[in-house]
């Protein structure tokens, strides 16, 4: 099967072929950005969705509904504040088993809302459907005043992390190998620092992402997009494969100020790909679809 980056190509070809004036920015980055000149005197809005797949992206023999639910909102929050926005209103959809209680949905619920409290964040809809598999897709719209893209990396930039990837892999090493303890929570539930995106926004970064897909995966979407390469100085703390970390990546000019919690891991150099310690490296990490 083709790569899951070549699936998303061929959509965008069709879905953007027929423009609309107010897209400012479509497919291809964390979430879209459109005008909404009829509201709020022609304010902004920033989109963007995800889906979770029992089997795929959690295991309910580990964790708990409430965990579930809360993990799934803190992956699409994080999109919206890695494009430099503020969550506002969340539509969730749900395919359920037929077995699946009040009680049940309730706790799912009660995870979603815990996380999205934590950004003032509210559900304002959805839908529910069955299915012999549990699915979860969530649509998050929010607020945003300058989108921040994956295209902005410029050279000599400074290539920061708001903290160091791997505890969600980690954590996955541990429940499958049967230990479901609190060094496995990373994993269930990651802890997700929306303030740092927003002190990386007023730091003036000039790109940023979150790490979802592993630490590789989202330097290779930084430089495709910003035309440059990326030089990472690695040491034995930094993972670079294992995803669902959620916390921020982002290039800044280093005439600016250090953000809060930033930490250097590289610089934006000429040239193409990704290259650690000088050695080229590719994504080695979680994909949905194998290459053929």
């Amino acid at each position: 099967m083709a790569r899951e980056s070549e699936l998303i190509a061929a959509l965008a070809a069709i879905f953007q072929a027929t423009p609309h004036d107010r897209v400012e920015i479509g497919i291809g980055d964390d979430g879209a950005v459109v005008r909404m000149p009829h509201i709020r005197g022609g304010s902004r809005a920033v989109l963007a969705a995800d889906m979770a797949v029992e089997g795929v992206h959690f295991d309910r023999a580990w964790s708990t509904l409430f965990e579930i639910g809360a993990k799934i909102t803190a992956a699409n929050l994080a999109d919206i504040y890695a494009m430099g926005g503020k969550p506002e209103f969340l539509l969730v959809s749900a395919a359920l088993p037929t077995d699946f209680s009040i009680t049940e949905i309730q706790e799912l619920a009660r995870g979603i809302v815990d996380e999205a409290n934590k950004v003032g964040a509210v559900v304002v809809g959805g839908d529910l459907t069955r299915s012999e598999k549990m699915v979860i897709s969530i649509a998050v719209m929010g607020d945003i005043q300058e989108a921040i893209t994956r295209s902005g990396a410029k050279v000599g930039d400074l290539v920061i992390v708001s903290d160091l990837p791997g505890k969600s892999a980690a954590g996955l090493k541990r429940l499958l190998s049967g230990m479901n303890d609190e060094h496995s929570a990373a994993h269930k539930r990651p802890v997700v620092d929306y303030q740092a995106a927003r002190d990386f926004v007023l730091a003036g970064v000039s790109s940023m992402t979150d790490i979802s897909d592993g630490l590789v995966s989202e330097l290779e979407d930084i430089a495709r997009a910003s035309g440059v390469g990326i030089e990472i100085v690695s040491d034995e703390a930094i993972d670079f494969h294992g995803g669902e970390d959620h916390i921020f990546l982002a290039t800044i000019s280093p005439h600016l100020p250090f953000p809060r919690q930033a930490i250097e891991i590289g610089r934006v150099v000429l040239g193409k790909g990704v290259r650690v310690n000088g050695e080229i490296v590719s994504h080695q990490g979680f994909t949905h679809f194998t290459e053929s």
